[in-house]
């Protein structure tokens, strides 16, 4: 018997095997994870086992004489086992498997393995989940369909949607439309199912068609195949729309799809039907099944019916794709969806197994759909699914969560020992549900899209859902999120796991990487598909070179003197070669780097030659291609840090992120220089001084001021409270050894507004004084000024004062970047308990400053006593 008969063969018994288990045992499912394996070093065979059984289960799988495994499967509702692709030449191979419980033949099946050579645009579909892998990654097609393409791919690329499917003709006379379109999808990251049904039966809705010879038409299809096969946009082949209600015939079908699948086994086939229940006669003409079911103004619940029916048929064999009906107003349908009836059909698509989204439809002159809030949440929806995906297309097992109206539905995903529950409410009132969780342990839920959180109690998540509508829960997302917080890092959400919009991460605007030059359709969106730590990564997508757009991260203060280290970690599509760059243009810093198919950090050191407030780190990718970023870091380096002990000294610590380096340190009018090996005491006020060193090589160094003096932790009263928008931790915040940075943001600042600011520190016992300094904050840009002056007075008893001195402050708050600036009282040569100071503020800011005539603020965050 030749191979090819062979193979035939082995396909028939494959056939009759599944024919057989059905009628004698559907429990069981066998198949192969992949429709085919290129760079996987093994095969994965996945066995659905939903009702489990008793005694044992064992499993055999050959090929030929080899014997791959021999073994017990685990007892659960999903077993896989791998087998070495080494075992397997390229091409198709037959592996037999049979399961046996008891010692008695149960079921035996024949999976067909198919290995391919790899290449660079390949997609795969995984028949465990029916989602798709395109370019290495999980892809769940969110697009629609659409006529003339023109502008459509950049005005709904940077809304999410990652798919679009053209009506068109194939023709030789249009081809460089068709290449031209396709070349901009690849720059913008878009996929397309390449429609190709006008060269494969008769026309739609009666009409004849093209009017071309079968042999004709098909020896076009043979040129559109090998002109776009290779081409990094193309998802896959579109063959036909609805030959089940168009009368065409299957073998015309499965003929098209055989002939296209020789030229191109590496994309997938798909036809959309109209009746599901007549799917199971063109088993053999797709790889993906589309279904539109079209409800309005009928019940959108029979979305879950024709996704129900198509699921049944194909389950573990076929992706299964949703049309959502986005169009109405003539013929049958009389009217457009509304908006959430939208929403429910496509949440319900999901819900039910669809694995991809293409409504029906988008059209250039905007005709359909017609009406502007329906498109918008088809928008919406867009950067939702992209959020979800990794949960819809995970490996573990959907489960029904129970809720108490029958008409809200809810499943619970997993992905990454992460849970979410999808829910939709498809009747037409709001409703307090109750979803009852199958699993303990969790308190609360957050709502990933709406920027709120709710209880969870004895395992009952309850929550309002409005009419039609839909809601996302993440259980314990604030406890399970690996927010990345490197030591001393200033990037605010550095980990992009703060995203309450949906797509966008928290903490970082947008600009142009090359003014005048950005392209409108390139993009910026988290990405929960691919990471170094926690769930998020940022995804930037570049047209073309110089063109992309600049992320631009929240304000960080950097001070004149100290070492920086500036590090990320990123990564490229696979195939490209990209270059991206960080840059701190307040301190003129910028570097280039180029980027790898694999995670990898990428940093640079830099020492600050001046105090900024406002320095923003920029990050862009500067040349054409995909690339996604994660832990963004900033950071001094070396790190001081200080904590104030029970004794009122305290305990210094320096840390490095620099490998393979010495840590040395000092102080302030010291030149001897100390090994760091572990934190040590400081017991009076001082600088310490650290460096990082490499063969007696200074790489980095910082400083930081270690506050001990007299008035540490000591008690602090006051007529004048700080105003509450700027009250740390009251008037303690004082005496407790925490500084304020340049920025009047800080928590340790306290504000005041009033003319005249008193407070009374205890020392606890009389003690001699020398000295006191007020620590303030300079930011006239903000309103923030310097006192005029301060009178001190001092008391053995804390009723009776005598003035010390009436200092006035010479210097006037400049503008430009602030700073800080210490109140230095000295000469005071006394012996007190009690120090009393007088604070006169700013008042109204004079002509020549922002908010002339106002009141100023006084900002203080210490008093330190010698």
């Amino acid at each position: 018997m030749s191979k090819r008969l062979f193979l035939l063969w082995a396909l028939a018994v494959c056939f009759f095997q599944q024919a057989r288990s059905q009628e004698v045992d559907a429990s069981i499912s066998v198949f192969s994870k992949y429709n085919y394996y290129t760079t996987e070093d093994s095969a994965t065979v996945v066995f659905d086992l939903p009702d489990l059984r008793s005694g044992g289960l064992h499993v055999r799988m050959s090929s030929g004489e080899q014997v791959f495994i021999e073994k017990q499967l685990i007892r659960n509702a999903r077993a896989r086992l791998k087998v070495p692709m080494s075992g397997f030449q390229l091409g198709e191979s037959v592996l037999k498997v049979e399961l046996t419980a008891n010692g008695q033949p149960l079921q035996t099946d024949t999976v067909l393995i198919t290995r391919l050579e790899p290449k660079a645009n390949e997609v795969k579909i995984d028949r465990e989940t029916g989602g798709l892998i395109a370019d290495g990654l999980p892809f769940l097609p969110y697009g629609f369909y659409s006529g003339k393409v023109a502008d459509l791919p950049e005005q709904e690329v940077v809304n999410g949607f990652n798919m679009i499917g053209p009506y068109q003709g194939n023709l030789p006379d249009t081809y460089a439309e068709r290449k031209a379109y396709m070349d901009r999808c690849a720059q913008l990251g878009m996929k397309v199912q390449y429609g190709v049904n006008s060269l494969v039966g008769s026309g739609h809705n009666g009409s004849k068609g093209l009017d071309r010879t079968e042999d004709e038409k098909f020896e076009l299809l043979k040129s559109e195949v090998l002109a776009f096969r290779d081409h990094p946009a193309l998802l896959s082949w579109y063959i036909n729309d609805e030959p089940d209600g168009q009368g065409r015939p299957s073998e015309l079908m499965e003929k098209a799809y055989q002939f296209i699948r020789e030229l191109d086994p590496y994309h997938p086939v798909s036809i959309v039907f109209m009746m599901p229940s007549k799917v199971g006669q063109f088993r053999h003409s797709m790889d993906i099944a589309m279904t539109d079911p079209y409800p309005v103004p009928r019940s959108v619940t029979g979305v879950s019916d024709y996704v129900d029916e198509i699921g049944r048929q194909f389950r573990f064999e076929k992706s299964l794709w949703l049309v959502p009906q986005a169009f109405g107003g003539s013929e049958m349908w009389p009217r457009e969806p509304s908006a959430k009836e939208l929403r429910v059909m496509t949440y319900l698509g999901l819900l039910h197994g669809a694995r991809g989204i293409q409504y029906f439809m988008r059209t250039v002159e905007k005709t359909t759909p017609q009406s502007v809030s329906m498109w918008n949440v088809c928008r919406d929806m867009a950067v939702e699914v992209s959020e979800m995906t990794p949960f819809l297309l995970s490996d573990s097992i959907p489960v029904t969560v129970e809720t108490n109206y029958p008409k809200v539905e809810a499943k619970c995903f997993s992905y990454k020992n992460e849970k979410l529950i999808v829910a939709v409410n498809h009747s037409n009132e709001p409703l307090q549900v109750n979803f009852k969780l199958n699993t303990t342990g969790y308190s609360k839920a957050d709502l990933w899209f709406e920027n709120r959180s709710v209880l969870v109690k004895g395992g009952v998540l309850t929550d309002f859902i409005d009419a039609m509508s839909t809601r996302v829960y993440r259980l314990d997302a604030e406890d399970k999120a690996s927010e990345v917080k490197r030591a001393g890092n200033l990037i605010y959400n550095p980990g992009f796991e703060q995203a309450v919009a949906p797509g966008l991460a928290t903490g970082q605007s947008l600009g142009e990487s090359f003014y005048g030059k950005t392209d409108p359709a390139a993009t910026v969106f988290v990405d929960a598909r691919t990471q170094k730590e926690g769930l998020f990564s940022l995804r930037l997508i570049t047209p073309q070179d110089s063109t992309g757009k600049m992320v631009r991260f929240l304000p960080i203060i950097l001070q004149k003197g100290n070492t920086y280290q500036v590090s990320v970690w990123a990564k490229q599509k696979a195939g490209e070669t990209a270059t991206f760059r960080l840059s701190i243009p307040a301190c003129k810093q910028e570097q280039s780097f180029e980027l790898t198919r694999e995670w990898a950090q990428y940093s640079f050191l830099f020492k600050s030659d001046t105090t900024s407030t406002n320095a923003i780190l920029n990050l862009d990718l500067v040349s054409a291609g995909t690339a996604w970023f994660d832990e963004v870091n900033v950071s001094q380096e070396p790190g001081l840090s200080y904590a104030i002990q029970d004794d009122n000294s305290a305990l210094v610590s320096i840390r490095t992120n620099i490998e393979e380096t010495s840590l040395y340190y000092s102080f302030a009018g010291s030149k001897r220089e100390n090994k760091y090996s572990a934190p040590f005491t400081v017991t009076k006020p001082t600088v310490v001084k650290a460096l990082v060193k490499k063969n007696k090589e200074t790489l980095a160094e910082g400083q930081i001021f270690v506050p001990i003096n007299k008035a540490l932790n000591k008690p602090v009263v006051g007529e004048s409270q700080p105003h509450e928008q700027y009250a740390a931790q009251g008037l303690a915040s004082l005496t407790d050894g925490k500084l304020g940075t340049t920025s009047f943001k800080n928590p340790n600042w306290m504000g005041y507004l009033d003319s005249m600011v008193t407070f009374v520190i205890d020392l606890n016992a009389v003690q001699k004084v020398s000295s006191v300094d007020l620590s303030c904050l300079s930011d006239a840009n903000s309103g923030i000024f310097l006192p005029r002056g301060v009178k001190v007075f001092a008391s053995e008893d804390g009723k009776s004062y005598r003035l010390l001195k009436d200092f006035r402050v010479k210097e006037i708050s400049k503008r430009g970047e602030p700073y800080l600036y210490a109140v230095e009282i000295d000469g005071l040569g006394t012996s007190a308990r009690y120090l009393k100071l007088e604070v006169e503020t700013f008042g109204a800011i004079p002509e020549g400053y922002l908010f002339k005539g106002t009141n100023s603020w006084m900002f203080v965050d210490e008093v330190l006593v010698e």
